[in-house]
């Protein structure tokens, strides 16, 4: 069980019992955290893995997100205490990193995440400070620690992995889980070892009080997830909807529907 349980706003909007709509942002554009704001989102991330921008666009975002009234997550592109620092000192709040495959991965997550004692975040947070009063004091139950699992390795960890005081949440990887399960023969995300991976994920998550979040590649896939109970739930990214927009648009003009 976490050892911080209380504090901030997506533990609040969880602990209200109603599946979230995470918007996953790639494009590190601010106007578009603004638009999905708008549209309803209750918590986005800026994917600072496989999308695009750096250290100014993650600003962009995190500002605007601010400005929509919507809670930020970044995705750090490794397991690195300085990206997960800034990010935190930026204003996220809470961070996503890839590949949490064993019990030491995450814990050395958590380290950089959270602040003495239960870590060794060092103590900057210039833009966050600004989210609270007492940010320091306040910061360990606010912030979210949030490692994805992704791969068979971690699938074989799952309880130390779980279990690690200050891992808020993990998110699931059904693409990554889907190469790695079929030792890269392919990225099927129904194939019947990927959902047995996730239902198991799903059952140590409740086992071990941990938030449940998944990527789904389409509103279908979405659907069956948040049947099942997954708690907080993506629906591809809005590159995604940018490309699937226009070629509708194109077979419209071309008029093919």
């Amino acid at each position: 069980m976490n050892a911080e349980v209380g504090g901030g706003p997506i533990r609040a909007k969880v602990a209200a019992g109603k599946p979230l709509f995470n918007a996953w942002l790639s494009l590190g554009a601010a106007f578009a955290v603004e638009l999905v704001a708008e549209a309803g989102a209750d918590l986005v991330t800026i994917d600072q893995q496989h999308g695009i921008g750096g250290h100014a666009e993650m600003m962009g975002c995190l500002t605007a997100a601010t400005a929509g009234g919507v809670p930020a997550l970044v995705r750090v592109s490794v397991n690195d205490s300085g990206l997960i620092g800034r990010a935190l000192d930026a204003g996220a709040h809470g961070v996503i990193c890839p590949m949490i495959n064993t019990a030491e991965d995450a814990a050395a997550f958590v380290g950089s995440v959270k602040f003495p004692p239960l870590g060794r975040r060092s103590l900057g947070p210039f833009r966050a400070r600004l989210a609270m009063p007492d940010y320091f004091r306040a910061a360990n139950g606010w912030t979210i620690a949030c490692g994805q699992i992704e791969t068979r390795t971690a699938l074989g960890n799952l309880d130390g992995i779980l279990s690690t005081a200050g891992l808020d949440m993990i998110c699931a990887g059904p693409n990554d889980l889907a190469l790695t399960l079929s030792g890269g023969a392919h990225s099927d995300i129904r194939a019947p070892e990927v959902i047995e991976a996730l239902d198991l994920l799903l059952a140590k998550c409740r086992e071990h009080g941990v938030i449940s979040a998944i990527f789904a590649n389409d509103a279908a896939y979405a659907k069956s997830m948040i049947a099942k109970g997954w708690q907080v739930v993506t629906i591809s990214t809005e590159a995604r909807w940018l490309s699937e927009g226009a070629r509708a648009a194109r077979r419209v003009i071309d008029g093919v529907e």
